[in-house]
């Protein structure tokens, strides 16, 4: 049987236990401010064709 790979959390550049789930190591571990900064940064680079 195989097994899942690890799910890892670009914020921290860390895995994720494996009974846990990203949303949740999200929600739990990192501030709100911190997410709305990546998300926009990530939405902004998409926007202007950044490939970073």
């Amino acid at each position: 049987m195989a097994s899942k790979a690890p799910i890892y959390c670009e914020l921290c550049k860390e895995s994720i236990d494996t009974g846990e789930s990203l949303e949740h190591h999200l929600l739990n571990e990192h501030r709100p401010p911190e997410l709305a900064e990546r998300l926009a940064s990530q939405w902004e680079s998409e926007e202007l064709g950044d490939p970073s």
